[in-house]
């Protein structure tokens, strides 16, 4: 226990001998935010702080995370995971700090644990790789039958964590496909994931599997009863704990939270629609447009309104191309390879700033642009924008030094922005704005959907509708109430 985890030390270092402590505030000071429009107090989804520690030395969450608080939820949810070293599932609501505890928790790990994401822009995000490319499973349905051992075997003999961001989006074979091979390739047929701890983040109430086709739709309606992760064979034998955070970072104001929890739980009532449908407007009404967001639920959509008001600008057109070397699948890429730009346009910063000038999540202005130069205005102040690299990492076994290492197979090096008049709903995942302009189109059209993009707003201040939403917007699959009848701890 002691080799995988520095749990124990690093609460010391705040005052919380972490197994004796009883719940109280941490004494950590909270590093405040950068001072301007549309910054994250604490962004869910940085995608740098996630990484693994460096092979042979533990970081320390607290160095990583500083500011964050250990409540009650993060020490109890540390306890089963890191003291007890038991498998679980962390959830809860939007804001609740799902993915700072995630990041906490894998910046401990030693040389034994990976992190691992349904799709590739989320486990580069996270700073993992997708679960697909770990286990070496083809793209498409998962039979557990045809799995066979393992090329690189002792990867995943050495294996003692598996943390699974966004597990939501996991469909049951694929889970059922990582219980067989661990199984298989551990030698441990009758220990579920063959021995390994697993630990699952992510809300069942946001946004789920991807199921198109009707066939598999119906194969999953007769084999497993729903396509969620929790309908795996392999979670059958299991009790794992089921943690729920539930303290809400992201929204302070009760009156909201609690209107939000409606939409979540699909307990909405006409006061929650007509409180909600009092922020209709016409976005040229919008004082202050320029610092809205619009989410809007396909990729179509955002794209046509980028473009609109990108054409709309006057001045030239500068094209800034990204530079892609190894192995970097383009559904990973976190903008696009070939940026179109002008002065003027409104760009969403998707990268933490080494030098605090904005986070990942912030809203700024081109006030320069060429093909080898980018200047925007976050607040009232300019910065130069450098290239950053992204790099798609590959696990692999270190005989020499008896650990799990990672390798850079892949690297996408571009300005670490995007245009951001629109972005999906889906890409908002995650994310937290000051300003939020909500189109739902001809309707949200998947479960989890109007939830995630109306709870991206850090208030109901900031929150605006194209349209007025309609209790047919706030989709509810009966489902995924199911989950808590699999895990221990449910209801």
């Amino acid at each position: 226990m002691g080799e995988l985890f520095v749990v124990g030390a690093i609460l010391g270092v705040v005052g919380l001998p972490y197994a004796l402590a009883k719940p109280r505030r941490s004494t950590l000071t909270p590093t405040p935010p950068p001072s301007h429009q549309n910054a994250p107090a604490q962004s869910e989804r940085t995608g740098e702080a996630a990484a693994l520690s460096t092979p042979g030395k533990p970081r320390s969450p607290v160095a990583v995370h500083a500011g964050i608080e250990l409540n009650a939820d993060f020490r109890a949810a540390l306890e089963v995971i890191a003291t007890r070293r038991e498998s679980a599932f962390i959830t809860g609501k939007a804001g609740a700090g799902k993915s700072t505890l995630l990041k906490l928790f894998s910046a401990a790990a030693s040389g034994t644990t990976v992190v691992l994401a349904p799709t590739g822009l989320a486990a580069i995000n996270v700073g993992g790789q997708t679960i697909h490319s770990f286990f070496r499973f083809p793209p498409r349905l998962i039979d557990p039958a045809k799995i066979r051992p393992s090329r690189t075997p002792e990867l995943l003999r050495r294996l003692e964590t598996i943390i699974i961001d966004e597990i939501s989006m996991v469909r049951a074979d694929l889970l059922d496909g990582i219980d067989v091979a661990l199984k298989l390739n551990r030698g441990r047929p009758d220990a579920p994931f063959g021995g390994v701890q697993v630990v699952f983040f992510g809300d069942l109430f946001q946004l789920p599997p991807i199921v198109r086709e009707p066939a598999l739709r119906q194969f999953f309606a007769s084999h497993y009863g729903s396509p969620y992760f929790f309908r795996a064979k392999a979670l059958a034998p299991t009790r794992m704990p089921l943690i729920e955070l539930t303290k809400v970072y992201r929204q302070t104001d009760p009156t909201f939270v609690d209107m939000l929890n409606k939409i979540r739980n699909r307990s909405l009532d006409d006061g929650v629609l007509r409180k909600l449908n009092s922020r209709v407007r016409e976005i040229s009404e919008l004082k202050g447009r320029g610092e809205y967001l619009t989410l809007t639920p396909t990729n179509q959509a955002a794209f046509d309104i980028n473009i609109r008001m990108l054409e709309g600008l006057a001045g030239p057109e500068h094209n800034l191309l990204a530079t892609v070397s190894g192995r970097f699948d383009e559904s990973a890429y976190p903008t696009e390879a070939t940026l179109r730009l002008k002065k003027g346009a409104r760009v969403m910063m998707i990268r933490n700033d080494a030098n605090k000038r904005w986070v990942n999540g912030t809203l700024a202005l081109v006030t320069d642009v060429s093909r080898s130069a980018l200047r925007v205005r976050v607040g009232a102040v300019e910065h130069d924008v450098q290239p950053d690299t992204w790099q798609n990492i590959e696990y692999y076994y270190d005989r020499d030094a008896k650990r799990i290492q990672h390798r850079v197979i892949g690297t996408f090096q571009q300005v670490p922005v995007r245009l951001a008049w629109a972005i999906t709903i889906h890409k908002s995942q995650g994310q937290t704005f000051d300003r939020v302009y909500v189109d739902l189109g001809r309707g949200a059209f998947a479960h989890g959907q109007t939830y995630v993009a109306l709870s991206r707003c850090r208030s109901l201040e900031g929150l605006t509708l194209a349209r007025p939403v309609s209790p047919t917007d706030v989709i509810f699959d009966d489902e995924v109430e199911a989950y808590r009848a699999v895990f221990a701890g449910g209801a």
